[in-house]
């Protein structure tokens, strides 16, 4: 094995794990956006309100730039308090339109208009699906045999183009 095939197997193991982390990292963050959506749903008293005004906010940039309206309610908490907020999520609905406020006791400034997203499983599908396509990848390229040889296990090495076991080398 050359060096300069040596030193491109290592960046491409390197890459292909890094490219599994980031995978993870997406389904872990939809996992945790369900189980924030849940908990909020859980939590959240339900009462009677008013679309009182339509914000449109902008997201993203060029190609992917996307409006989202979220209606400004106006609601009055169990405990008598009168709150106006903007939603939490975007909605359809428009001004008058009466819906059903999910809102914390804790803090009725967080509040939505019907009730609360799931959070998704979208992100948690994609993240696995990446991070199972990137470990493929490390898979069928030798990643095991290059890891292997990091850490001084018996995997396949080669010297001078000749196969050798990778425990025999003295590291």
């Amino acid at each position: 094995m050359t060096d300069d095939f040596a030193k491109f197997d290592t960046v491409f193991t390197c890459g292909t794990l890094l490219f599994v982390a980031v995978g993870l990292l997406v389904a872990l963050g939809g996992v945790r956006g369900v189980f924030s959506a849940r908990s909020f749903a859980r939590k959240a008293h339900r009462v009677p309100g008013v679309v009182s005004d339509v914000k449109t906010r902008m997201t993203g940039s060029g190609r992917s730039l996307r409006a989202a309206n979220r209606p400004v309610l106006v609601f009055t908490t169990l405990e008598g308090r009168d709150i106006t907020v903007e939603s939490r999520e975007p909605s359809d609905h428009g001004v008058g339109a009466e819906v059903e406020v999910f809102y914390d006791p804790a803090n009725p400034t967080s509040a939505t208009a019907g009730a609360p997203a799931s959070g998704g499983f979208g992100p948690i599908i994609a993240g696995l699906i990446f991070a199972a396509f990137a470990f493929g990848m490390f898979y069928a390229s030798g990643g095991p045999d290059v890891v292997g040889s990091w850490i001084g296990g018996s995997s396949e090495c080669f010297v001078n183009d000749v196969p050798v076991d990778c425990g025999d080398l003295d590291w």
